[in-house]
């Protein structure tokens, strides 16, 4: 579900390449040693004796050495799989919200899967929220409910699971919704106005029509500059917000239907 079984196959086989990796180059394969001979002595030559016998002096035995086989196995081919098996995920997670939550719902969520009664309230919280804001982010359902990252994907897989809310991907992110919603109205569902974007709507609802600068902003909400733009940039899009002059340093300010949106009318 979500990626989760493929996360842990992909976690199974780059541990697998690793220990193998570790079995073979601390165990080489050695080849046969010719320590004795075996071979009977032929009776017609058991008496038989040379006369250079007692001089002769046998050839000093070398060293058997191991041979390379062909089919041995190469242990640094192992390590390398097997890290980066690793390292595609790492990458992955870094790259792709979608990724990431089913990361954490692979690895995390089992270690935090135990039930208890914060165990109950929080899974029943994350259920209402999400009912409550068809469309909703990953991210946003953490920020809003103040849950770490594999606690809240813990919940929602296991709500998922019991089929009573629904996930598909936008974009490089997970959004979440009621299982009842009508699978038709998906594609048209907007982000609901929450956490930081609400914040914006509402720090910019209090500027009036003067508006507030992107530093203001900023130091307002105290965000960095590449997440407020990010967030301005969305509500631009969806014209809830929009600049008072075209110049580039113009205040932002508040558009009747942000206004409206964000229940400030």
């Amino acid at each position: 579900m979500n990626g989760s079984w493929a996360v842990r196959a992909i976690v199974l086989l780059a541990f697998s390449c690793l220990a193998l990796g570790v079995f073979f180059h601390l165990t080489p394969l050695q080849s046969p040693s010719s320590e004795g001979s075996d071979f009977p002595e032929d009776d017609e030559d058991a008496g038989l004796e040379s006369a250079d016998d007692a001089s002769f002096e046998p050839a000093p035995s070398k060293k058997s050495e191991p041979i390379p086989m062909n089919g041995e196995p190469d242990a640094g081919l192992l390590y390398g799989v097997g890290l980066g098996l690793l390292g595609l995920l790492l990458f992955g997670s870094g790259l792709s919200g979608a990724v990431f939550v089913a990361v954490l719902m692979a690895l995390v969520t089992p270690l935090v899967a135990k039930k208890t009664r914060q165990d109950v309230l929080n899974r029943g919280r994350v259920l209402g929220f999400v009912e409550a804001n068809a469309g909703i982010y990953f991210s946003a359902i953490m920020g809003a409910l103040g849950l770490a990252n594999g606690v809240t994907a813990h919940h929602l897989q296991t709500l998922e699971r019991q089929g009573a809310i629904i996930s598909w991907r936008d974009g490089k992110m997970r959004r979440y919704a009621s299982a009842h919603i009508d699978p038709e109205s998906i594609p048209n569902l907007r982000s609901p106005l929450v956490g930081t974007r609400l914040a914006i709507l509402e720090t910019l609802a209090k500027a009036g029509s003067l508006g507030l600068t992107t530093r203001e902003l900023r130091e307002r909400l105290d965000l960095s500059r590449q997440l407020l733009h990010y967030h301005m940039t969305h509500l631009a899009d969806r014209t809830l917000v929009e600049k008072s002059a075209p110049n580039r340093r113009a205040p932002w300010r508040l558009t009747q239907q942000g206004a409206s949106a964000a229940g400030f009318e």
